[in-house]
């Protein structure tokens, strides 16, 4: 099987949805991302990129070397590894590799990998959430003064990364938060990916002063603990977020 190779820290970060697989490697091959293929554990290295994703067929080809000797090792081996570093990792491991000729010369061909690991290595790199239509998380909290009742806080998030969200409140502070409080039970419905159920807790709090002289403060949320299933939504939401940056980025370059 081709699959994505991972320490257990990772795999949080495996996608195994096939679109968003072949969202991947589109993307890598649009940009022509450079990818580094190593093999003979690390002892033998280059760098190739992505030239066609054959979907019908489920293969992948990539720039060939050069050197027919590095080439015969590469061929022979039967665990290569191809990752891309820098800002988001991406990687994945590939068993069985050949050579095939295309229409404009030699080219190495790989399964279409069944999953693959996609990294945020800034994991608190923040994407700005909607203002219009804002996600909202809540949080139920027991009434104290009557145990039968609850108390519903929401509120509206500002930003998201993959370790927490960040919200912005009014002054007064509500009395619950305070740097080190935690909430159990809250509820995030991530637009187009799922709702979670995660403890978050208060790592931060800053004080705004906006134009009209209003006071608003800052409050940073760390997910607590998240399982498998939290993190695979919030993941997802963040590569949503981060596509529908590059996507306006890329249209204010070309207006």
């Amino acid at each position: 099987m081709e699959h994505s190779v991972h320490v257990a820290d990772e795999e949080q970060y495996i996608i195994h949805n096939p679109k968003e697989v072949m969202q991947i490697l589109n993307d890598l091959k649009k940009h022509k991302t450079m990818l580094k293929v190593s093999f003979n554990h690390g002892a033998d290295a280059y760098l190739t990129n992505v030239i066609a994703i054959d979907a019908k067929n489920h293969t992948v080809h990539l720039d060939i070397g050069r050197d027919e000797e590095f080439n015969r090792r590469l061929f022979a081996s039967h665990h290569v590894l191809f990752s891309k570093d820098g800002g988001v990792t991406i990687k994945w491991t590939s068993t069985h590799i050949t050579e095939v000729m295309l229409h404009d010369g030699k080219a190495i061909e790989i399964p279409l990998p069944k999953d693959l690991i996609r990294l945020q290595r800034r994991e608190f790199y923040r994407f700005s959430t909607p203002i219009v239509n804002p996600v909202l998380c809540r949080i139920s909290l027991p009434d104290e003064a009557n145990p039968d009742n609850e108390n519903t806080l929401e509120w509206a998030l500002v930003d998201v990364s993959l370790g927490g969200v960040g919200i912005i409140v009014s002054d007064p502070l509500d009395q619950t938060l305070v740097i080190g409080a935690s909430f159990d039970n809250c509820k995030i419905s991530f637009p187009n990916v799922g709702v979670t159920n995660l403890t978050l807790k208060v790592r931060n709090i800053t004080e705004i002063h906006t134009k009209d002289g209003a006071i608003k403060h800052r409050v940073g949320l760390q997910y607590v603990e998240p399982s498998r299933g939290n993190e695979g939504l919030i993941n997802r939401y963040v590569f949503i977020l981060e596509r529908q940056l590059m996507a306006l980025a890329k249209g204010n370059v070309t207006h």
